[in-house]
């Protein structure tokens, strides 16, 4: 009300008292100038940084604020804007399966290599790239969140380690169309040998049984016997050492976690319904299947064994001299007990737990050779001879070679294992196709991928 009376007399501010409020007050309407001017510069920058990236083509979203950082945003979403992207292409590709790696070694290998290019080429992880990236958390037990691969590449179907070729993967977009490929027809050259058989079915198992095969007069005589009976739709028992699960775990990994082999004798494995659209016996090794990489059983056997023994001479030579460490431990422990200074609670828990730590490790067998010192047929020793024979398989997903071989043994009235194993063709990717070791880079997987678009439609857009 602008009609208020006047202040009386003995409520105004004497002279002292406003002097004593000027300079706080002068302070204070500074402090404010300064606020607003502040203000007013941040907004007027993030103007102009509008019209300089306008100006250039780019694009930019600007919300107006009246914060002191609201450039700092701005500057991030330019960067963003012109980020190169994750991918330079998705799709399929095929590459060449060492022998000894696993497919999930590939995998992990390959999906390195595109990594460090995408990071190189400026990559800026959980922005928006324009070519993935995204929320790159999810969730992990306990509440916790963990970073997800910003890089997604799988396979469509694994090959065992002791086999080599064909392995269709997939990047990016790609990853979807996987699952067609691990249900689709493939074909695959094997080398087989009679009278013995392991308990992975292949070399690098362990000696469970043999027979005679004498009575098998020839390899052709094979073929006239096994092609009728194992092609079409056939029933047939998984390997025990096997992805599949039974109970919630893996067959692998109940064979490698039981040493004395009860507990795996226990599982029962269902039969399976699989199709054989092709069945050839033969005598000879394809020259590009053996470049490939086919186990030379025979001389796999033999290495193996020879390492095996001398891992086991000094594993006895290290158990003794632990022994003896431990038997001196115990007596100066008995020594410090008599003296009252003795406390082996402690000790004998970490000894415990050491010894069931190196207990544990026996279990996880390791191949003794790598993708270079493994024993492979060379190409000039191709032809084969009983007990050993050639088959060559195009069968649909879900087939075990290992298990085929097997049961063609036991209706020749002996035992085989399969001995070395070449993936030839996966839907419509042949060996031909299949990018080589030597050859995995970023640019020629990327041209893999736009090269199997262009041939087989499997480039995603």
């Amino acid at each position: 009300n602008i009609f208020q009376p006047p202040i009386p007399p003995s409520q105004r501010l004497s002279s002292a008292e406003m002097k004593s409020l000027s300079l706080p007050c002068a302070f204070a309407i500074l402090h404010l100038m300064i606020i607003r001017f502040g203000r007013v510069s941040a907004f007027i920058t993030t103007m102009k940084r509008t019209r300089d990236i306008s100006g250039q083509g780019g694009a930019m979203t600007m919300a107006a604020t009246t914060d002191s950082t609201a450039s700092a945003p701005a500057s991030t979403s330019a960067s963003q804007t012109t980020s190169p992207p994750l991918y330079l292409a998705e799709g399929l590709l095929a590459v060449h399966k060492p022998l000894t790696w696993t497919s999930n070694d590939v995998v992990a290998y390959v999906r390195g290599i595109l990594t460090r290019d995408a990071r190189d080429r400026g990559y800026k992880e959980g922005g928006d790239n324009g070519g993935g990236g995204g929320n790159n958390n999810r969730g992990r037990r306990g509440g916790g969140r963990r970073k997800k691969q910003m890089m997604k590449v799988g396979h469509g179907g694994t090959l065992d380690p002791l086999a080599s070729g064909v392995l269709v993967l997939g990047v990016g977009k790609g990853t979807t169309m996987l699952q067609s490929y691990l249900q689709g027809d493939k074909c695959y050259s094997a080398a087989c040998e009679l009278g013995y058989e392991t308990d992975t079915l292949d070399a690098e198992g362990k000696l469970v049984r043999t027979e005679s095969w004498n009575h098998v007069e020839s390899i052709e005589a094979v073929g006239e016997k096994i092609v009728p009976k194992f092609t079409g739709k056939i029933k047939q028992v998984p390997p025990l050492y096997s992805a599949i699960r039974i109970d919630g775990k893996r067959l692998y990994e109940i064979a490698r976690k039981d040493p004395t082999g009860k507990e795996a004798e226990d599982v029962e494995i269902p039969e399976r319904e699989v199709e054989i659209h092709g069945l050839e016996v033969g005598a000879v090794l394809e020259e590009g299947v053996i470049r490939s990489g086919v186990v030379d059983g025979p001389t796999y056997r033999e290495k193996a064994r020879e390492i095996e023994d001398a891992a086991a001479a000094a594993a006895a030579s290290a158990a003794a001299a632990l022994a003896e460490t431990a038997s001196n431990t115990e007596a100066k422990d008995g020594e410090n007990k008599e003296g009252g200074t003795g406390d082996d609670g402690g000790r004998d828990k970490k000894r415990r737990r050491r010894n069931n730590k190196r207990n544990n490790n026996k279990n996880d067998k390791k191949n003794p050779f790598d993708e270079k010192t493994v024993p492979s047929i060379l190409p000039d020793h191709g032809d084969l001879e009983l007990p050993r024979f050639a088959l060559a398989v195009r069968c649909g997903g879900g087939t075990y070679i290992r298990s085929l071989v097997r049961d063609i043994g036991y209706e020749l009235g002996t035992v085989a294992t399969m001995t070395g194993l070449v993936r030839t063709k996966q839907g419509p990717f042949v060996l031909e196709d299949a990018l080589r070791r030597e050859d995995w880079s970023a640019n020629e997987i990327y041209s893999a991928i736009r090269r199997g678009g262009e041939k087989h439609g499997t480039k995603v857009e």
